[in-house]
């Protein structure tokens, strides 16, 4: 069971407590069988409705309709990756208890008033991605569910069409039974809402973590301030002794961060790009033919939530870095060489211990960074014209 659940643990993992509830990847939950039925409920969602959109786009074709194809690919992908975030995370609970327990007890465990500032800044930008993330794409998500609601006419003529959430109208032929286009639709409308909650909120999740592990680290590289020649060796030993231990906490907490979310980082960034591309195909062809309505703002959301989510993956592993690197700068800024000869040892091996940086990787092999954010963004414009001419 995790620690005391105080007022500051609940600022800072609020947003992140309801969003495992829901989905049913809280460590912590009482009830197993809900927990397990929620996340299957989701995952089944997202499968099922991917599986529906292929099958509908392989028989009906985009039926003329180029920007129904673009709708048809662009949230197929997101189907996918929502999938793969649920079937993941429910993988990798046991290392999810492991790295929520750690945030908890820095939490609990809060030492003087600095340390809880930079806790608190910290735990704000968090909330805030949480905020933003999940609040943009439910505006995309009501703009589709409002503008695109279903049809309960009566029998489908000549002068009548059915409308689905996602696709064209010629994907519900004529002779669809109107219980089965109502399930078809509501399939469609309950995925659309567990893609909107897991697609963004595992970004914002990871995102919080990270700004946590971020912040710890700062106060870890405060820690030695105070450490100088005058103390005694008692003292000294003391706390390099409790630097030492809670930087390879650190260094742990953010491998296993790593481990839990590289595979998901991996298929985000694919899925990312390729949303921002189709979605930016999709405004230049509904400009080109002179249909400047809300589609196009719908689309520009999409592509606001897919990028937003590359720019969270770099800002958070580029203030990883960066942070962990000034480990070796606070060590070396020391005044070690004034030390004992034992101690002296301790410091080499401590600067020999921070060459572990803590990062995030997508897939494990490359470092997610800004310049990497900055490459993929040069490659997506070139693909961009790709897909541009593959539609027309």
């Amino acid at each position: 069971m995790h620690s005391e659940w105080k007022e500051d643990v609940h600022y800072a993992l609020g947003f992140t407590k309801l969003w495992c509830q829901a989905l049913g990847i809280w460590p912590w939950d009482r009830n197993i069988k809900f927990s397990i039925l929620r996340r299957t409920f989701a995952f089944a969602t997202q499968v099922a409705s991917s599986v529906l959109l292929m099958e509908r786009l392989s028989v009906y074709g985009h039926c003329g309709l180029r920007i129904s194809l673009i709708d048809a690919l662009g949230i197929t992908s997101a189907f996918l990756i929502s999938a793969t975030k649920i079937l993941i995370l429910s993988l990798q609970k046991d290392r999810l208890r492991d790295i929520l327990q750690s945030l908890i007890n820095d939490w609990v465990n809060i030492r003087g008033a600095s340390d809880l500032q930079i806790m608190k800044e910290r735990a704000l930008w968090g909330r805030s991605a949480f905020i933003v993330q999940i609040g943009v794409a439910v505006v995309a998500v009501i703009d589709l569910s409002v503008t695109r609601y279903p049809s309960f006419g009566g029998p489908v003529g000549n002068d009548t069409t059915r409308t689905i959430i996602m696709g064209p109208s010629c994907w519900i032929p004529d002779d669809m039974s109107f219980g089965a286009y109502l399930v078809i639709y509501y399939l469609m409308f309950i995925s659309l809402w567990v893609c909107c909650g897991v697609y963004t909120g595992c970004g914002a999740l990871m995102f919080s973590v990270a700004l946590h592990i971020c912040g710890q680290f700062e106060i870890l590289n405060t820690s030695l301030d105070d450490l100088t020649d005058d103390d005694n060796h008692y003292q000294q030993r003391r706390k390099i002794k409790e630097y030492s231990r809670r930087h390879n906490e650190l260094l742990l907490v953010g491998n296993q961060l790593n481990h839990m979310l590289y595979l998901i980082i991996f298929t985000e960034i694919l899925g990312s790009c390729f949303l921002v591309c189709i979605s930016g195909v999709a405004i230049m062809m509904q400009v080109k033919n002179g249909n400047v309505d809300k589609d196009i703002i719908n689309y520009a959301l999409r592509m606001g939530v897919a990028y937003t989510g590359l720019l969270l993956y770099s800002y958070v592993g580029e203030q990883l870095f960066i942070q962990a690197e000034k480990s070796r700068l606070t060590i070396y800024q020391c005044p070690w060489y004034n030390f004992s000869p034992g101690m002296i040892k301790d410091f080499k091996f401590i600067m020999m211990r921070n060459d572990s940086f803590c990062y995030l990787t997508s897939g494990g092999i490359s470092i997610i960074n800004y310049e990497q954010i900055k490459d993929l963004t040069r490659i997506m414009f070139s693909y961009f014209s790709v897909f541009k001419v593959m539609l027309e």
